[in-house]
């Protein structure tokens, strides 16, 4: 059985600029739709006191007939706890976990059960609409929160970090999964991302958080004003945020997001010899500095080889609370 598991805060039925958005009754229709004929599947959601249109009004009769469990998750709002919920409750050997503003297809479906019995990770490209008509968009090629794996994979792992505000849980999954099993990552026509209001502060309404919300813009400005007096104007350096500083980050030099393909990020390294690898291409075309964020401060602790080359080949001139920076212009003796 392939078993979709997804986590919801209002997102059904959502007033904006006076119109509703209904972003998951489109993913069930969606996925009723694409359910390939013969597969065995199930729809669980673990749902966090939603009051816009509840659930158990519509669901079972709009996604029949895929059967439906409703997980009911009270406090902050926490993707990744509403995840993992949903994939203890679920019946398959096989999760896809997936964002309730997606819209499916049936290729990401037989794609998904063909990987995850291959006892790979499958995390699929979406399409991203820009606008509420769903007239332009662009591919995200950065995104990472849908996966579809065994489930004694997903277990093997740690399943997926529990935190209460909004993203970084994407990242830290995928490079956990990265360094488990192979990684399969490819454009899907069909799949994509229903138009919503993007801005952090919507995103991140139903966390604990305002507070951490507050911290982490303030945070931004900080490591902005750091890289404005540490990093010569004009220069390229390597920024590892997890995309999360925007291009203001960039501060009158060129930012290469890391790991990096063709400009765009490609999501955290598989390993520590991957991470090395990049890092020496990037210095090599020309890149003389790597700033680190405190956003993603874990990488230092989770690719441990790749920080301890760092030290030992390039100088750290700053470390505080908000910034690690590495200048790669000279080799440490």
């Amino acid at each position: 059985m392939l078993s979709f598991c997804t986590t919801v805060k209002n997102r059904s039925r959502l007033q904006v600029d006076g119109s509703d958005l209904l972003l998951f009754p489109n993913c069930v229709q969606s996925l009723r739709g694409a359910k390939p004929r013969g597969l065995d599947c199930e729809l669980v959601v673990t749902d966090w006191d939603s009051d816009d249109w509840p659930l158990i009004d519509w669901l079972e009769d709009m996604a029949a007939p895929i059967s439906t469990t409703i997980i009911s998750a009270q406090g902050s709002f926490s993707r990744g706890k509403g995840l993992n919920m949903a994939a203890e409750a679920a019946k398959g050997d096989k999760l896809f976990f997936l964002d309730a503003d997606a819209l499916l297809c049936a290729a990401l479906i037989e794609a998904s059960v063909r990987y995850a019995a291959d006892n790979k990770a499958y995390f699929p490209i979406l399409y991203s609409f820009d606008d509420a008509e769903h007239r332009t968009g662009q591919w995200i090629d950065a995104g990472y929160g849908h996966c579809a794996v065994k489930r004694s994979i997903f277990e093997q792992i740690g399943r997926w970090p529990e935190y209460n505000k909004w993203g970084g849980e994407d990242d830290k999954f995928f490079a956990a999964m990265s360094a488990a099993v192979p990684i399969i990552r490819e454009r899907v026509n069909g799949f994509f991302h229903q138009w919503h209001p993007n801005d952090l502060t919507w995103k991140s309404r139903y966390y604990e958080t305002y507070p951490d919300l507050l911290d982490e813009l303030r945070g931004a400005d900080a490591v902005r004003g750091l890289l404005r007096e540490w990093i010569p104007t004009g220069s390229t350096f390597i920024l590892v945020d997890e995309t999360r500083l925007g291009d203001e980050a960039i501060a009158g030099s060129r930012a290469l997001p890391f790991l990096e393909s063709r400009g765009e990020y490609a999501g955290p390294p598989a390993d520590d010899e991957t991470a090395i690898r990049e890092l020496e291409r990037m210095r090599s075309g020309g890149a003389t500095f790597v700033a680190f964020a405190w956003l993603a401060y874990w990488w230092l602790e989770h690719y441990s080889e790749f920080h301890q080359y760092l030290r030992s080949h390039y100088r750290r001139v700053l470390a505080n609370e908000r910034l690690v920076l590495f200048d790669l212009r000279t080799l440490e003796r």
